[in-house]
């Protein structure tokens, strides 16, 4: 994600090399360095990139993942993504339709490191919420197709902290509101549809899921009036996973070897809001079956993927239960 102030308008720069740190700000000057800013942001990419941010907090699957962004530039953006999405079959399950219902919590982080007028800016966006919704299953032969809504709340800060005194006396009553140091609440709207793919290939088994996934975000609350989008972020995924019996037990239960690989790309014009707009995930991890035990859960599934794409690399420890 590009932060625009990294070209801060000449009345900003004027302002802070005609003021002396130790003397008050003219508020008139601050004024008028604050509207000629607001004019030279890009508050359709900014909402692009918030709205992001917002659409993958409450993404349906458990994971804990960190991306380092490679954008060419000493910010160094980093990201950081936990997700616990929950799941339960609801009415008949016995007919061709499955329905069920579905929940999700999110925890999104991403922190960079600006240079403005030669000083050091620690940038922090946290985002959090949950998302309940509905979806439906419909088995067909090897293939499993699904679609689903549901309905989310996000909340969105932003916070800055500056290293030298122009920063803290300048940049910070500058930038306060208009992009850093806000906060806003958001309603995300979700829609999905996917496919599910199973089949035996002794001793091995093979699964593959592919959804594509649109989240209309928009705000409702914000602590700044610049602070205001209305934005849609359309995302494709696909994961197969190759699954056979391994002779290790734990606490003399069976296990299952997972290797997996899969892909994600943002679509639409603004992708590559957050920095990156695809990349693929390898690795694999340990199933351990639990169908004997009277719980409604069939296995627990914990393993490792390694991220890597044209301008993000990182890694993701994930988790799944198998009903």
């Amino acid at each position: 994600m590009t932060i625009p102030p990294y070209r801060l308008p000449a009345l900003m720069l004027a302002l802070a090399t005609s003021t002396c740190p130790a003397q008050e700000i003219d508020q008139d000057a601050l004024t008028e360095a604050r509207r000629t800013l607001q004019g030279g942001l890009d508050a359709d990419a900014l909402g692009a990139a918030y709205g992001a941010m917002v659409s993958v907090t409450t993404a349906p699957e458990m994971s804990a993942a960190t991306y380092r962004i490679r954008d060419n530039s000493a910010s160094q953006p980093t990201m950081r993504l936990y997700k616990l999405p929950l799941s339960w079959p609801v009415g008949r399950q016995d007919r061709d339709w499955l329905p069920y219902a579905h929940a999700s919590l999110g925890l999104l982080e991403y922190g960079s490191r600006v240079e403005l007028v030669g000083e050091d800016v620690l940038a922090r966006w946290t985002a959090y919420g949950g998302e309940l919704g509905l979806g439906v299953r419909r088995p067909a032969g090897h293939w499993t197709w699904v679609a689903q809504g549901g309905l989310g709340v996000v909340r969105i800060e932003s916070r800055a902290r500056y290293q030298g005194i122009v920063g803290q006396t300048l940049l910070a009553p500058l930038l306060k509101g208009l992009v850093f140091d806000w906060r806003a609440e958001a309603t995300k709207l979700s829609v999905a549809l996917g496919a599910d793919y199973l089949r035996a290939f002794d001793p091995w088994r093979l699964e593959a899921r592919t959804r594509l996934s649109s989240a209309r975000v928009d705000t409702f609350s914000s602590s700044s009036e610049f602070i205001d989008f209305d934005v849609t972020a359309t995302v494709l995924t696909v994961r197969s996973d190759a699954i056979r019996p391994v002779t290790i037990r734990v606490a003399g239960r069976p296990t299952r070897l997972r290797l997996s690989l899969g892909a994600t790309s943002h679509l639409g014009k603004n992708a590559d809001a957050l920095g990156f707009d695809r990349f693929i995930e390898a690795g694999g991890g340990l199933e351990l079956d639990i169908s004997g035990d009277s719980s409604v859960v069939d296995s627990i599934t914990l393993g490792a993927l390694a991220i890597y794409g044209p301008d993000v690399v990182g890694w993701s420890l994930y988790g799944r239960l198998g009903f």
